[in-house]
C-alpha cells in the first residue's frame, strides 16, 4: 500500500470522525425537548433542520482541515 494511499485514509478517519463530534455537539446545542403529542410523540425536536446541522458540521470539518493543513 503507497503511502498517499495511507495517508489520504487517515485524512478521510479523521474527516469522518470530526464530521460526528461536531454533529453530536450540535445537536446538543440546538436540542429544543421531546414532542409531547401528536404522531412524532417522544421523538426530539430541534431548533435547526437535520439539514442545517449537517451543513453547519461539514462547514466546521472544513475549516478545521483549512486551518491545520
Amino acid at each position: 500500500m503507497e503511502l498517499a494511499q495511507v495517508s489520504n485514509e487517515i485524512i478521510v478517519k479523521l474527516e469522518e470522525g470530526l464530521y460526528e463530534d461536531y454533529l453530536e455537539e450540535l445537536q446538543q446545542k440546538y436540542f429544543g425537548g421531546i414532542v409531547s403529542g401528536g404522531p412524532d410523540e417522544g421523538t426530539p425536536w430541534f431548533s435547526k433542520s437535520d439539514a442545517e446541522i449537517e451543513e453547519e458540521a461539514t462547514k466546521k470539518v472544513k475549516e478545521f482541515m483549512d486551518r491545520n493543513s
